[in-house]
């Protein structure tokens, strides 16, 4: 199912606790991956985020793993402000929570402040590689098209602690890349703790906290969006990982952060 289908099933006249169905064939190992999972939740909360409301901060705790089929999704508006409003998405899987996600949606206001964010990396686009539409990849990433142009491709044994390149939705997924897009297209990476080992082993977001800076917003399914993610700290089967996606035009569109568990 393509990822406009299945955010058709949210709406502005749908209940603040509704069943919806989690799509087969965007799986990551046992579980839909993390992008596809924070898009459900946030596709359930927008319709009742007022006009002028961007959104600017998600966090989201992966409790247990979201499997495809039918599932439980609660919203909750927590705190409803003039400039500010702070809500709440859970979803539940036979019985158990397997996600929480927490948001802030703000108003822009005037500031005699404005602190330029650095500018997209350049790379040669010429000499890239890219992850396979078939073979032993996860599923989800057929839904996306990736030009790896720093670092290397999981389980190579990379001697480098950083990953990037450009990344877009495949042909059909959407038409725009919007919001709910930008989830997924910022969690697509592979995490870069994958590419310095040397054979596979799996790996699991335990947190992720992304925080939106750009609000130009849709863009084009075919433009290339840039990608750096690097690991700051890695110890006991936990790596801390901080990633940067910048807008087609070069512009900083989103700051990432998670914590990820490796099982090597």
């Amino acid at each position: 199912m393509h990822f406009s289908q299945v955010m058709q099933q949210f709406g502005a006249d749908k209940p603040d606790s509704m069943t919806i169905v989690v799509p087969d064939a965007w799986g990551q190992g046992r579980a839909v991956f993390g992008g596809m999972a924070a898009a459900l939740a946030i596709a359930h909360l927008l319709p009742v985020i007022p006009v002028g409301m961007p959104l600017r901060s998600v966090s989201v705790s992966f409790v247990a793993p979201l499997n495809t089929g039918q599932a439980s999704v609660q919203r909750r508006i927590l705190r409803q402000g003039k400039s500010v409003i702070q809500a709440q998405v859970n979803i539940e899987q036979d019985g158990q929570v397997a996600l929480v996600l927490l948001a802030s949606f703000g108003a822009a206001r005037p500031s005699a402040h404005q602190l330029n964010a650095d500018s997209a990396p350049e790379w040669q686009t010429d000499k890239t590689l890219t992850l396979p539409k078939q073979g032993p990849v996860p599923e989800f990433t057929t839904h996306f098209d990736y030009r790896i142009a720093h670092g290397q491709l999981p389980f190579s044994a990379s001697p480098l602690s950083q990953l990037g390149g450009d990344i877009r939705m495949s042909g059909s997924e959407s038409s725009q890349a919007g919001i709910l897009e930008l989830l997924a297209l910022v969690d697509a990476w592979p995490p870069v703790s994958l590419t310095l080992l040397n054979q596979p082993a799996p790996a699991s977001s335990l947190t992720w906290t992304i925080e939106f800076i750009a609000h130009d917003l849709p863009f084009s399914n075919t433009d290339w969006w840039r990608y750096l993610a690097e690991i700051d700290y890695g110890a006991d089967g936990y790596h801390h990982i901080s990633a940067k996606l910048w807008q087609p035009d070069g512009k900083l569109a989103a700051i990432s952060r998670q914590t990820v568990t490796v099982f090597a």
